[in-house]
């Protein structure tokens, strides 16, 4: 048909200029972004994969970095460990010239300066190595707070009774309100110990570890109470010792440093072993009242009672404090049983401390406190990690909270430990008292659960305010220099690599006139090449992950490249053809609008 107001053909044409106009700015867009999926449009699904890819490609280039610094941290520790190693070697060549006795009493001050000297540089060293602030070549032993020893001559002169072996730590009964120290590791095994003070006579004067350790304490006395290393503690200062391997088995208030403390004060000591009673049994000590005070204590001791009141580092805290402390240890009771502590009465205070291990027992179990008896318990910075089991009543940070508390404030805590029947996951029940719980949260975990995070049986007086989610991370840590560098892109621990950074290297005065010098000297060495066979293997690892990183990112780049590069060949074939297409249609268009003028020459 040949009509004036509608042309066809012009239309047809039209239509395909269009088609090849788009699919030259295709050609165009693809060859010179390289990609052949330049948005969702192109192809969805090819995308959405492409993009998951992409996401994963940066994570790797992140753990890459991470491993690149964990390499320098590394190399930073084993540098300084050489530095430590070459001054050692030269101070045994210094004492193996002064064994000879062809040195009067000025060469041997003189050699004796140069030891001196190059043991301080050592000291230095070691506490002054650090890689982007964190430090690295910590003494061994655990301590949370770091320790400058005093010596012999210093501790003698600050009026302390040096103790240097089992016999005199034992003596300590005889006088127990003196002020001791002690100058060298003790080690138990096989002595017949007997607990220090006891409750109508008690422990009221000073021991200062001096970051040493007391290794091996064991006793069996299942009708015994109050039995630790002190049996029972009253205006005491005890500090800067650890307790190592112990094995103590009584019947109540028991734990490896003591069994009962009051009005005292306990700084930075650690327990380490398993601990064992009926009730009141704590990791460290069983029962601390009296405005007692803990803190920069730890225990990974596992600790069981077959009654109440069992916790990780306390059985039972009467108006006292808790703070910067820590366990890791198992606990297994009956009831009342927690995590850090087993029984809270009086006003009493824990903050800045928490539970990594898990708990298990019948009833009043928490990750962190097992049970609120009465008055008044501030939690503060605190959180729990272990797993929780029980029958009845409870929580992921406290068990059960009595009618008879006045109090309960929970602040800016967590909930890290993933447990499958808890009554409550920040706190599992309460009688009726009042309850603020503010700033706190727990893990994904729970949040579809249907598991209340704070379960009460009075509503009204609860007040709860937080996040109800929160990552994984620990809002702070002590325990020994483990640093910890994520080589993967996942939250489990096969993305984790962990190396304990601390040396067991405190380099006292060594007297090059002493006869036991050289085997000194040479221990301090061993512990070093020990030390840096670790740290070779942990950059082996390092380096391993390394590689095993860039292979994954080859096959990612690669499947990648095959989902979204452009064939260059294939789209340069595309232009050719759209642009003919585009340069054949335009010259047909021409031809098509003088298509209408035909009807003039009828006309």
């Amino acid at each position: 048909m040949l009509s004036i107001n509608t042309n066809l053909s012009s239309l047809i044409v039209q239509s395909n200029l269009k088609l090849s106009t788009s699919g030259l700015n295709t050609a165009i867009e693809r060859m010179t972004t390289g990609f052949k999926i330049n948005r969702a449009k192109d192809n969805a699904a090819n995308y959405a994969i492409s993009t998951k890819i992409s996401s994963k490609l940066l994570s790797y280039q992140a753990a890459q970095d991470n491993i690149s610094m964990g390499l320098d941290m590394l190399t930073t520790a084993t540098d300084s460990l050489e530095l430590v190693s070459s001054h050692l070697s030269r101070i045994r060549d210094l004492a193996e010239q002064a064994a000879n006795g062809t040195y009067g009493d000025d060469s041997l001050n003189a050699i004796q300066q140069e030891v001196n000297s190059r043991t301080a540089e050592i000291n230095r060293i070691m506490a002054n190595t650090e890689y982007n602030g964190i430090s690295l070549l910590k003494p061994a032993g655990g301590f949370i707070e770091e320790i400058n020893p005093l010596t012999e001559s210093e501790a003698i002169a600050q009026g302390y009774t040096i103790i240097k072996t089992a016999d005199d730590l034992q003596a300590l009964k005889d006088n127990l309100s003196g002020k001791y120290i002690l100058m060298n590791d003790i080690d138990l095994s096989g002595y017949n110990w007997t607990a220090i003070g006891t409750k109508t006579n008690p422990f009221s004067g000073e021991l200062n570890g001096n970051g040493h350790v007391i290794k091996n304490l064991q006793v069996d006395d299942a009708a015994g109470n109050g039995i630790g290393l002190f049996g029972v503690i009253d205006g005491a200062n005890v500090s800067n010792v650890g307790l190592e391997n112990a094995d103590i088995n009584v019947q109540n208030a028991v734990g490896i440093l003591a069994g009962a403390a009051e009005a005292s004060i306990i700084t930075n000591c650690y327990s380490t072993g398993s601990v064992r009673g009926a009730g009141w049994v704590g990791g460290l000590i069983g029962q601390i009242t009296n405005a007692t005070t803990i803190n920069n204590c730890f225990s990974t001791a596992n600790v069981t009672g077959t009654s109440s009141q069992i916790g990780g580092l306390v059985g039972r805290l009467d108006s006292s404090s808790v703070s910067n402390s820590y366990t890791e240890g198992s606990v297994l009771g009956k009831i009342f049983v927690g995590g850090l502590i087993g029984n809270s009465v009086g006003i009493s205070n824990i903050s800045f401390s928490y539970a990594l291990g898990d708990v298990k027992a019948d009833d009043n179990v928490g990750g962190l406190l097992g049970y609120l008896g009465d008055h008044k318990i501030y939690i503060d910075n605190c959180y729990s990690a272990g797993t929780v089991e029980a029958n009845l009543s409870s929580g992921g940070m406290i068990g059960w909270v009595d009618a008879d508390s006045d109090l309960c404030v929970v602040t800016n805590s967590k909930v890290l430990g993933k447990s499958e029947n808890l009554d409550g996951i920040i706190i599992g029940g309460s009688g009726g008292t009042s309850i603020e719980v503010t700033n706190c949260s727990y893990i994904s975990y729970y949040k579809n659960s249907g598991i209340e995070a704070v379960t009460t049986a009075k509503p009204e007086l609860l007040k709860y305010t937080g996040d109800a989610n929160c990552s994984d991370v620990r809002p702070f840590s002590y325990g020994n220099n483990k640093i910890g560098y994520q080589v993967g892109i996942n939250s489990s621990d096969s993305s984790r690599i962990d190396i304990d950074f601390s040396c067991g290297i405190s380099v006292n005065n060594i007297d090059i006139t002493s006869e036991d010098s050289l085997s000194i000297i040479d221990d301090l060495l061993s512990k070093i090449k020990e030390k840096e066979v670790k740290y070779g293997s942990a950059y082996n690892r390092l380096e391993s992950a390394l590689e095993s990183i860039g292979v994954s990112i080859n096959n990612l780049v690669s499947t990648r490249a095959t989902i979204r590069d452009a064939d260059i060949a294939e789209e340069s074939s595309e232009y050719i053809r759209n642009q003919i297409l585009q340069q054949a249609a335009a010259t047909l268009m021409a031809a098509a609008n003088q298509t209408p003028g035909i009807v003039l020459q009828l006309l």
